[in-house]
């Protein structure tokens, strides 16, 4: 069985987030492979050309759903190019006891609370 693939979108002020959840799969010892285009250089067509590439890499996008994410353009985007190839695709709400703002094109219905166990259920579903 191949390694679930997972493209993992996020605001930059939410890397934490991101972090934890690439430790959190190491430390629990899940045969998980995390890959992400953080916005370091503008947010141009080069730009997009490779996140592109790299969604398309993975079975689906996790979006890390944080205080701002709804207004960040990178990752609207990116969940806008995920949906465009027909990704999977699901978002996690990164703060305990808190609901942010859901991103456009993400359905609520695919957005959870940080549960690790639950996140590797819906990445199983993506095989």
């Amino acid at each position: 069985m191949a390694k679930p693939r997972a493209f993992i979108s996020f605001e930059m002020e939410d890397r934490w987030a991101r972090d934890f959840l690439v430790q959190h799969a190491k430390d629990q010892a899940n045969d998980i492979e995390f890959y992400d285009y953080s916005v370091k250089e503008a947010f141009d067509s080069k730009w997009k050309t490779e996140c592109a590439k790299r969604i398309a890499m993975t079975k689906g996008t996790i979006v890390m759903v944080g205080p701002t994410t709804s207004k960040a353009d990178a990752v609207l985007w990116e969940i806008a190019e995920t949906i465009r190839q027909g990704h999977y695709i699901f978002g996690i709400q990164i703060n305990s006891g808190q609901t942010h703002p859901i991103p456009v094109g993400l359905p609520s219905k695919n957005v959870i609370r940080w549960d690790f166990d639950q996140i590797v259920k819906w990445l199983k579903t993506w095989e």
